[in-house]
């Protein structure tokens, strides 16, 4: 039998859909569970009234949706169904044993049958509700209707999983109304009056769950077990007062309920000091004082959150990311207007915003412990999630003033534009021109400037105007010169060859092909996820997140291939980078639209390095093998059969024909790699590999040819057909073990892998074809030699990055950071 949810670490309260399981509830001695078992009961009452809803559903299901469903639990829940079902667990269900098992769970006792429906169903659940925590009904109702839309699931089985499952939350409530109405799934047996009552009884589960577990609740749940102890004393006490007043001694249960306020008194004195951190001797004993230490300390909170989010509008940070600085500082604004009025949503907003606060805190205070973890719960509470990585890189501060979105650099020093530098125009310092006093425009940085006089980059202290900053310690390139158009030629092949030293040491013009050429030679040498080359790769993309976008072609194309090298080999974030790119990859829409998955990928934390990777081994191997077996199996149907004997070539074009034919469909359907067709060609080829069954049915072929005249066919020309026939069973078995190997290494996988990422892995493979074309094509048509070379090395980059999603590790040694340019990285120096 399936284990019941009582030995499981689950709340069994919400696993229970029928009156008879909510009953024990009813008279549960917390108060929060009776009201929750009182509204789930006021739905199952009315699905009730449908007969057996559940079993209706599942005399609608074919065998091949369970069995569909079953493969889909993941291990080891998948195997303890199969075998409460009675169904071997080794391997996916025939067509055959899914109709067994479908009956063995008709027959199963409701309770039994209620739970094994909602195991079996639960992982459609989940791909059927949103994702996000967000409970507003009309928010909801419009997910939910697009999942319904979109969805590939069978409808029987979106059915059974809305009957199941709509006691799990407001969500699954939700479901189960709009797939009864919207969706129009009911079954045409049920009364549609029971159907209106049942959407009626969702809908108040519906609101009681938000105002329950979202806290939109205004009692203080602290005082609730007093405040019913209190009611029913009062009842007493008036019986009590008729009682005496009559002359006749009270009742025995109107004693027992006055006696109940005093532990009740204690009960709440503890919970409230729980809830604001006192002792509870210390606080009142009546309902009224409770009451107002609850109300004071929910006004202390109030304001801890509201001083949190005001903190907001004097965040500063780098002017790339200050869109999404803005939108934080407009979001604390409007937030600390309405605190008064806070809704469901922003009292989620508003604890993000404190979480995001101490992440930078503790980011500056150079304390990372568990940051990971809190950056990834405020994520999708915050209008621009890339936020959280500019924290994460302790790019965000806090200013002293509420800093203006309209000016993010340093004004400008006095009469600069006016008066150009001096030392420009005259290199030779003098005592004139190196006197503190003057009041000139600070210099600026000339590379022709000699380095024998120091005096001039001396800071004075009569002068406290900071200069420009200077980068961080680099390679530094020679002097600036234009290009020449020879130059640029020499350049683009250099790059396209992967001579990222001479093609370096060429580039003087542009500083931010620079700094990608460098990141690209990082990411080609890096090896792995730990290595001197990957903690320079980051550091370069880090300062490339700093920067504007570029507009240049050929650095827009270095910086896909090598942060999408980074996101994938190193499982750094580079959605930022990634994204910024894509922008400016308009005409080219598929190298775009891998960008933008591959930031997707890294945004959500599923490219996580080497540890992922190999874990991407094993599936990758089994997939080529069973592509493998799928090209062997497409050859063999082209492969001419002739024999000398008419009535033996007849036979075999009949056999062969791939629409049709005996042997050509199931070549045909191996050919295709479809795993659909696993089981069909499975069974079919356990037919034509029993004892004699290929000479049998040669044999009635034969007889059909031959029409009772003739000879039958024998000697070589039957022995040829018979191993050409065996050659081609051989080739369909070898594709059905690599399927089947396929589907076990997804099976074995752990969850993480087998879901959103083997999902991203397929996407990221459909893409790759059309971005190669698309970079083949920039390379041999565009005029810029520079971008041709950036895009033959994107393209070799962008493949073995890629190569890596299938189990293909990038082979020889990783080259030292110094040595990878011929110089030292920024990192280290």
């Amino acid at each position: 039998m399936v284990r019941q949810p009582r030995s499981r670490s689950v709340d069994w309260l919400w696993w229970a859909t029928s009156s008879g399981e909510l009953q024990p509830f009813l008279d549960h001695p917390d108060h929060d569970q009776q009201e929750i078992a009182r509204e789930k009961s006021a739905v199952a009452v009315q699905l009730a009234r449908l007969g057996d809803p559940l079993v209706d559903c599942l005399a609608a299901i074919a065998p091949d949706v369970l069995a569909d469903a079953l493969w889909r639990l993941p291990n080891p829940t998948r195997t303890d169904t199969l075998r409460a079902l009675r169904v071997p667990p080794a391997r996916r269900p025939t067509p055959a044993i899914a109709e067994h098992a479908l009956k063995r769970l008709r027959k199963q006792t409701p309770s039994v049958r209620g739970y094994t429906a909602q195991v079996v169903t639960l992982p459609v659940l989940r791909v059927l509700l949103p994702a996000t925590l967000d409970t507003d009904s009309g928010a909801l109702d419009g997910e939910i209707l697009e999942s319904l839309k979109t969805t590939t699931f069978p409808p029987d089985l979106v059915r059974l999983t809305a009957i199941a499952d709509w006691g799990f939350s407001c969500q699954a409530a939700a479901l189960l109304r709009l797939a009864l109405t919207e969706a129009d799934l009911a079954l045409p047996g049920w009364p549609a009056d029971v159907i209106t009552d049942v959407v009626a009884a969702c809908r108040r589960f519906e609101a009681f769950c938000r105002d329950r577990m979202c806290g939109a609740s205004e009692p203080p749940s602290p005082l609730r077990s007093l405040d019913d102890a209190l009611g029913r004393a009062r009842a007493a006490a008036d019986s009590v007062t008729a009682a005496v007043a009559a002359g006749r001694a009270p009742e025995d249960a109107d004693l027992t309920m006055l006696a109940h306020v005093g532990p009740a008194v204690t009960e709440a004195r503890e919970a409230v000091g729980v809830l604001v951190g006192a002792e509870a001797d210390t606080l009142p004993e009546d309902r009224p004082g409770l009451a107002a230490a609850i109300t004071a300390h929910e006004a202390a909170v109030h304001a801890r959150e509201l001083a949190g989010v005001d903190r907001f509008r004097h965040l500063a940070g780098p002017p790339i990311h200050a869109a999404a600085i803005h939108e934080l500082r407009e979001l604390a604004a409007d937030l600390s207007e309405r605190h008064e009025s806070w809704d469901t949503a922003d009292r989620r907003r508003v604890p993000a915003l404190g979480d995001l606060g101490t992440l930078i805190d503790t980011i500056a205070a150079d304390q990372d412990d568990g940051v990971d973890t809190l950056a990834e719960t405020i994520r999708p509470h915050l209008p621009d999630p890339t936020i959280v990585n500019a924290a994460l890189r302790g790019r965000l501060s806090w200013a002293e003033t509420p800093p203006s979105d309209a000016q993010d650099d340093p004004p400008p020093a006095p009469e600069a534009p006016d008066t150009p530098p001096e030392p420009a125009t005259d290199p030779t310092p003098t005592p004139e021109t190196t006197q503190p006093t003057t009041a000139t425009a600070p210099e600026t940085d000339e590379p022709d400037e000699p380095e024998a006089d120091p005096e001039p980059a001396e800071p004075s202290p009569k002068n406290p105007k900071p200069t420009t900053p200077s980068p961080p310690p680099s390679p530094s390139p020679p002097p600036t010169t234009p290009t020449t158009p020879d130059t640029a030629a020499l350049i683009g092949d250099l790059i396209g060859r992967g001579d990222y030293v001479s093609a370096y040491a060429l580039s003087t013009d542009h500083p931010e092909r620079i700094s990608a050429l460098r990141a690209l030679a990082f990411a080609n040498g890096a090896r792995s996820d730990t290595g001197a080359l990957a903690m320079s790769l980051r550091d370069e993309l880090d300062e490339m997140a700093m920067r504007e976008p570029s507009h240049d072609r050929a650095t827009q194309l270095l910086t896909v291939a090598a942060a999408a090298r980074a996101a994938v080999l190193c499982g750094h974030s580079t959605y930022g980078l990634l994204q910024e790119a894509a922008c400016g990859l308009g005409d080219l829409p598929a190298v775009a639209g891998l960008a933008r998955h591959i930031a997707t990928g890294s945004a959500q934390g599923l490219l996580g390095g080497t540890r992922n990777l190999g874990a991407l081994e094993a599936p990758a191997e089994a997939e080529a093998n069973a592509a493998a077996c799928a090209a062997e199996a497409a050859e063999a149907l082209q492969h001419p059969r002739h024999l000398r004997f008419p009535r033996a070539t007849s036979i075999a074009q009949l056999w062969w024909r791939p629409e049709d034919g005996l042997l050509g469909r199931l070549l045909r359907q191996a050919a295709g790699n479809d795993r659909r067709d696993l089981e069909e060609v499975a069974e079919a080829l356990r037919r034509l590999t029993k004892h004699h069954e290929l000479e049998n049915r040669l044999s009635a072929i034969d007889e059909e040819f031959r029409n009772g005249k003739g000879h039958r066919l024998e000697g070589p020309a039957r022995r040829r057909l018979l191993e050409y026939a065996r050659e081609s069973l051989g080739t369909v078995g070898r594709w059905v073990d690599a399927m089947r190997t396929v589907a076990e290494t997804e099976a074995e996988a752990e969850s993480w892998i087998a879901g959103p990422l083997t999902d991203l892995r397929h996407t990221l493979i459909a893409d790759r074809p059309a971005a190669e074309q698309e970079l083949a094509r920039l390379a041999e048509h565009t005029g810029d030699p520079l971008t041709a070379g950036a895009a033959r090395a994107t393209a070799a980059s962008l493949a073995a990055t890629l190569d890596l999603l299938d189990g293909r590790p990038l082979t020889g040694p990783e080259p030292t950071p110094e040595s990878i340019l011929g110089l030292t990285p920024p990192n280290l120096t």
